[in-house]
Formats: structure tokens, C-alpha cells, sequence
């Protein structure tokens, strides 16, 4: 049987959630990288691309983090952020060329 210190009674709680946090912070910019990828992706890899970023958005949502700080991170709207999220507008709608909107 282990035995923990006073001092490690007070550290272990909080180190959770700064672990929390730091899974949060690496899967907002997870998600900011896909969807730089998605932004500069050709005909050629669009789709992976776009499905991709939609997973790394998931799961940046996922991780704990508010829909109001990963928009507010990602610089993306919460409305088209949820959308995106619950999967009514795919993302690769969304692309800023238009001949790569749709297939």
C-alpha cells in the first residue's frame, strides 16, 4: 500500500487538470494545423484534407475545451464551428477555392 504525503495529496489534485488543459491546448492547435492543411490542399488531396481538419475539430471539441475558446482560437465562428462539428455543413464547403467546394 502506497502512502501519500501531505504535500503529494495537494499536488496530485491539481496536476489533473493542468493536464487537462495541456490536452486541450495540443488539440486546439492539432486542429489549427488540419485546417491550415485543408485551406492550402489541391484537388488532388481536398477530401483528406477536409475530412481531416473535421476530425481534428471534433476533437478539439472534444477535449474539454469550450466551443467559445476553440472558435475564439481557431478564429472560426461558434455557429459555423458547431456545424461543422454536428456535421450539417461539411467543411469542405467551406473551401476557399470555389472549384474545390464540391466533387
Amino acid at each position: 500500500m502506497e502512502i501519500m504525503s501531505p504535500d503529494t495529496q495537494r499536488i496530485a489534485p491539481t496536476a489533473e487538470p493542468a493536464d487537462g488543459r495541456e490536452r486541450q491546448r495540443r488539440s486546439i492547435r492539432h486542429a489549427q494545423a488540419q485546417l491550415a492543411a485543408f485551406v492550402r490542399s489541391s484537388a488532388d488531396d481536398v477530401a483528406e484534407a477536409a475530412h481531416a481538419a473535421e476530425a481534428a475539430l471534433r476533437g478539439a471539441l472534444s477535449s474539454g475545451a469550450g466551443v467559445e475558446r476553440v472558435s475564439a482560437e481557431l478564429e472560426v465562428s461558434p455557429r459555423a464551428l458547431r456545424a461543422i462539428f454536428d456535421g450539417s455543413v461539411p467543411l469542405r464547403s467551406l473551401h476557399p477555392d470555389d472549384r474545390l467546394r464540391f466533387a
